[in-house]
């Protein structure tokens, strides 16, 4: 049985991206595949349980059929913290290692999920480095691309890593630098003795958050639409120019939020003969029976919400880059996204299998 820790230097980096890839493959190629999470960071409860919601999630698109404690068998809560920071967090590596035991069993790989940085779990007396260790596995590190820090971050994870770094993913790389990446980054990383095992350019449909998402982020009030909360927002725009200049620059976005005043009805008109995928009205001020009419016609959401502008785009700039990967459209995006993109076939040499 062969381990692989996919950890990053960074939190949401991409890790759930690439098990979501990489599992489907190592199957197709006759190997019994299953996934691991020591430590989960994304509490919810189930069934009266509080479980990781990653690890949920992964048990469902993977199909596993070990039940969730074992595959994430300590999730850190608020009550966990305290109890930890008081040294009342009981055995938590022996939970931990009695799961691993159960959910390596009549596995050829088993992929295990770090949980945010490599700098996790200190205080839980299960630093990731030391898991690291116990389960011999090598690390496959994934990072997103966006100048300079990241290659010190990379850099500095091959320092403390030595020979357990595999290589290293590039994700989320901007178009206008994937000239500088291929041309420069990767021939560098590999001079630093450092393998590039895949590069994975910024994709709008991974990184979007559907209308229903918005609407709990902002704690927002649909007006019309419902039938549309489940398209997908790829980018955001603020609503604060003349109508002439608005039209003209929502032209250029497809698959927009428009973000604007509720009394900014000509704004709301442009945007609502674009391709918007939901207008947010700021302000707890509902709109007018000629929009409500039009947005009905067209299909798109009204969201009104009580924050002004400024405090609503401060709060959809908190969650940007963090949304996960959940809906079957992503899970398939991602997968057919990663087929040309990640060195399957490097990896599956250095696992030795």
């Amino acid at each position: 049985m062969r381990t692989l820790f996919i950890g990053s230097t960074v939190g949401n980096s991409g890790k759930t991206m690439i098990t979501i890839g990489l599992a489907p493959v190592l199957q197709e190629h006759g190997y019994k595949v299953g996934f691991f999470k020591p430590l989960g960071k994304q509490p919810t409860t189930v069934g009266g349980k509080v479980v990781d919601a990653d690890a949920q999630f992964l048990k469902e698109a993977l199909h596993l059929a070990e039940p969730l404690d074992q595959i994430c068998p300590v999730v850190l809560n608020q009550d966990l913290f305290i109890r930890a920071l008081r040294g009342d967090a009981g055995d938590v590596r022996g939970r931990i290692q009695k799961a691993f035991e159960a959910v390596s069993a009549g596995k050829d790989v088993l992929l295990i999920g770090g949980a945010g940085t490599l700098a996790g779990g200190g205080f839980l007396g299960v630093p990731t480095l030391s898991l690291i260790k116990d389960f011999k596995s090598p690390v496959l590190l994934i990072d997103p691309y966006q100048n300079e820090a990241c290659i010190d971050c990379v850099l500095m994870a091959r320092e403390i890593l030595g020979d357990s770094l595999m290589g290293v993913v590039l994700n989320r790389v901007p178009p206008q630098a994937m000239p500088e990446m291929e041309q420069v980054v990767v021939p560098f990383l590999v001079a630093k003795g450092i393998e590039v095992l895949g590069v994975a350019p910024l994709d709008r449909l991974l990184d979007s958050i559907t209308v229903r998402q918005l609407v709990e982020v902002l704690d927002g009030k649909v007006i019309c639409g419902q039938e549309s909360l489940d398209e997908f927002v790829e980018r955001f725009s603020v609503g604060a120019m003349d109508t002439d200049a608005a039209l003209g620059y929502f032209q250029r976005l497809p698959n927009k939020a428009v973000i604007t005043g509720g009394n900014r009805t000509d704004i709301q008109l442009a945007a609502l003969e674009t391709s918007t995928r939901c207008l947010v009205l700021t302000g707890d001020q509902a709109p007018n029976q000629i929009i409500t009419a039009r947005a009905r016609e067209a299909g798109i959401p009204i969201v009104v919400v009580p924050t002004d502008t400024l405090a609503t785009v401060e709060k959809l700039e908190k969650v940007l880059g963090r949304i996960r990967i959940r809906e079957a459209q992503k899970v398939r995006r991602a997968q057919e996204f990663l087929r040309d993109r990640l060195n399957y076939r490097r990896i599956i040499q250095k696992l030795d299998l």
